[in-house]
């Protein structure tokens, strides 16, 4: 399938991608500076659902509540992730391996 663009169809759509790259990569600065996320951004920051971060949080991760409002330290997550890193010998085998 190719798709024909006229010349100001073609200048329109490389603003607009200009424009999301440049919203993007302002994003991604900014919350490298900030040590502390929303459940929101947290969870994009470590990858996961919303869901995982509020099941973390039950299971002991670090949440900072200031006036009701949870905020949550980038280092402090990686650093309790860190220590529930178990040897690859420690893993649980699968019974099916090594058929």
């Amino acid at each position: 399938m190719e798709i024909k663009l006229d010349a100001d169809q073609e200048k329109e759509l490389t603003e607009r991608i200009i424009n999301l790259v440049k919203t993007s990569v302002k994003q991604a600065i900014g919350s490298q500076d900030k040590p502390y996320l929303s459940r929101k951004e947290t969870a994009k920051y470590f990858g996961v659902a919303e869901s995982t971060i509020r099941y973390w949080a039950t299971l002991g991760m670090p949440v900072a509540i200031i006036d009701g409002r949870k905020l949550y330290g980038k280092q402090s997550i990686t650093n309790w992730l860190k220590s529930k890193e178990k040897p690859e010998k420690e893993h649980k085998k699968s019974p099916l391996r090594g058929i």
